[in-house]
């Protein structure tokens, strides 16, 4: 049988573990120089040039690109497209074949990347499928520039500075656990924190069903990190469960200048009541981080027309939102620990911040 070049740099093979199942597709002719269609390839829509000089193939998909580019782009093309290949290796179109244990899709993005200039843009990829793709192939192949600028992007998304946090749309989706793998992959620890909270705010049943990705590829969780998750949603729950209690509780939360004490009583009930409720609900995230906006706004005397049997009088909201920004402070200092992502080993990442 004719041999084609065949590549397998995955992460088991080079002793990363990659934590998310997809099956590799080997396709080979029958003939020393063939064209794509007879070889069973289908030609990419996007990335075969008449004129390239190797043909990379994806599941059942030709790339025909240009080797040149690749070797300068790449560590491990370059390494090897240096040795010289057996006479009786297949050709199509008369260019060597490279067989890949990656997906279409994600083979796509990254050449995008090299061929094109292709921007990264985060309002556009709200799963990190995307920045997945980019990260894993940038890492498996050696292409340094684009593993740079791609692991910044995913220290943006989650973040280690608490300003940058609260500026940082909120997503608590699957895209956590993709985040998790990512850190993981690439040693960036300062991107654990935020990111295993954000798994720590999903059911259960999506934890264990992990995140899936269009390219038929899914996330999955260590088993390590599955664990640490579960004890960590228990650890938040018992946390923002008491800082109800503690915050909206009436007793010691009356202020110097407060002259509306019973209708502030009554106010102090009410959310206490209702932060309570929305505590039981199953189905609502455990964000110990929150804000409570949206709660506090309901009740603020300054926005509710001066109603003054259902709100806060201005002394006691001010106050109010003083402590809960600073009890919210102190929960982001603690978050390593909460979450069993040691402080430590944040800090000990080279040109990494520290969570502050």
């Amino acid at each position: 049988m004719k041999r084609s070049l065949d590549i397998d740099t995955s992460e088991e093979a080079s002793g990363h573990k990659r934590p998310r199942r997809q099956t590799s597709h080997k396709d080979r002719s029958q003939g020393p120089n063939t064209g794509a269609e007879d070889s069973g390839l289908v030609r990419d829509k996007e990335f075969w040039y008449e004129d390239g000089s190797v043909v990379l193939v994806a599941g059942n998909v030709g790339f025909r690109v240009y080797r040149g580019l690749l070797v300068r782009r790449s560590e491990v093309f370059s390494d090897l497209f240096s040795v010289p290949q057996p006479q009786d290796s297949q050709l199509v179109c008369g260019c060597p074949v490279v067989h890949l244990s990656d997906t279409p899709d994600a083979l796509r993005e990254v050449l995008g990347v090299l061929l094109c200039g292709k921007k990264y843009i985060q309002k556009n990829d709200i799963e990190l499928d995307r920045l997945s793709y980019r990260i894993r192939l940038a890492h498996k192949y050696g292409i340094e520039d684009l593993l740079d600028e791609s692991i910044q992007q995913l220290r943006q998304l989650f973040p280690a500075n608490f300003a940058s946090w609260r500026a940082t749309g909120r997503h608590y989706t699957s895209r956590g656990i993709t985040a998790v793998n990512l850190a993981r992959l690439t040693n960036t620890q300062s991107v654990l924190p935020t990111a295993l909270y954000v798994c720590c705010q999903l059911s259960d049943r999506a934890l264990l069903e992990g995140a899936a990705h269009p390219d038929g590829t899914t996330d999955e969780l260590s088993r390590d990190d599955l664990l640490r998750c579960m004890a960590a949603k228990s650890l938040l729950g018992r946390t923002h469960v008491h800082g109800i209690h503690t915050l909206l509780h009436h007793i010691g939360s009356f202020v110097q200048g407060c002259r509306s004490q019973p209708s502030c009583c009554r106010a102090f009930d009410r959310m206490r009541h209702t932060a309570t409720t929305r505590s039981l609900d199953v189905a609502t995230p455990i964000d110990i981080l929150d804000t409570w906006d949206d709660l506090l706004d309901k009740y603020d005397r300054t926005k509710v027309g001066g109603n003054a049997l259902v709100s806060l009088c201005e002394c006691c909201m001010t106050n109010l939102r003083e402590r809960v920004f600073a009890t919210i402070c102190t929960r982001w200092a603690s978050l390593p620990g909460l979450v069993d992502a040691w402080k430590d080993k944040v800090a000990e990442e080279n040109g990494d911040p520290e969570i502050e």
